[in-house]
């Protein structure tokens, strides 16, 4: 039992160690993890996959949160409760809200029945003769759920336009598959920033942050002078930028009919 024990915490603890040094690995060298994986060494990391898995996984479940916190801040019960103290009244006052039979009308689709003497609607979706208000925090949940994983197919999008960029380098595609999970994986965690810290200097920090991370990734795994590197960079970041709008649009347009569909 003690030789058992032993190996289990020797395993447990390598297993922590590879954790901590991918991820210091990832954040300070920009392209070493990708080095060392195709050159084999790679027994003493995480797999790309589940580096890219956690991290995507973390920041779209930070911004599904986000999106219920003002619901939970605007919640009857805890207006009324702030109000008076009385666990009752609130109580009363959110079960009145809940039964009114205007809000009762597909509760469940994220689509509401439009008042025709209101326009305080912000966004509105006609069916037929009917028009629906489209409930903010149902459609950014669903448009999360529906980025996500439009996201985990723009990975091997990502790794066929840098084929294209080195096509002289004769790296195999997979090489460039790798690079483009390990660069995701980084840019899913620090946007997490971005989603807790509501700043627009937050925002432009991410944003120089990647693009310098971006260039450094690629000066160190492909190895090409500083003007080769940057100008391919800004062609990945044209032709990645058009792939991208182009994905989220058609992510907009496939939550919207899923809600209506779904109504």
């Amino acid at each position: 039992m003690k030789e058992f024990f032993g190996d289990f915490l020797e395993e447990l603890l390598d297993v922590d160690s590879r954790v901590v040094r991918t991820i210091r690995l990832l954040f300070t060298r920009p392209g070493f993890l990708t080095a060392e994986y195709v050159r084999g060494r790679r027994i003493n990391y995480l797999p790309p996959v589940r580096i890219y898995l956690v991290a995507s996984v973390l920041f779209f479940l930070s911004l599904t949160i986000k999106t219920l916190v003002p619901s939970f801040q605007e919640n009857e019960f805890f207006k009324e409760f702030s109000e008076n103290g009385d666990v009752e009244s609130a109580l009363e006052t959110a079960v009145e809200s809940k039964v009114n039979p205007q809000s009762l009308t597909n509760q469940n689709s994220g689509l509401v029945e439009v008042d025709p003497d209101s326009s305080n609607s912000p966004v509105s979706l006609t069916v037929g003769e009917s028009k629906f208000d489209v409930q903010q925090g149902d459609f950014l949940s669903n448009f999360s759920d529906n980025f996500a994983k439009m996201m985990f197919f723009l990975l091997p999008v990502a790794a066929l336009q840098l084929k294209a960029l080195y096509w002289r380098r004769k790296k195999a595609y997979i090489e460039h598959l790798i690079f483009s999970i390990h660069l995701h994986a980084f840019i899913f965690s620090i946007l997490i920033f971005t989603v807790i810290l509501e700043f627009t200097f937050v925002m432009w920090i991410v944003i120089l942050t990647s693009l310098v991370y971006l260039f450094l990734a690629m000066k160190h795994f492909y190895a090409q002078s500083l003007p080769k590197t940057f100008s391919k960079m800004l062609l990945l970041l044209f032709s990645y930028g058009l792939t991208t709008m182009l994905v989220m649009t058609i992510t907009l347009v496939a939550t919207a009919i899923g809600l209506v569909v779904g109504s």
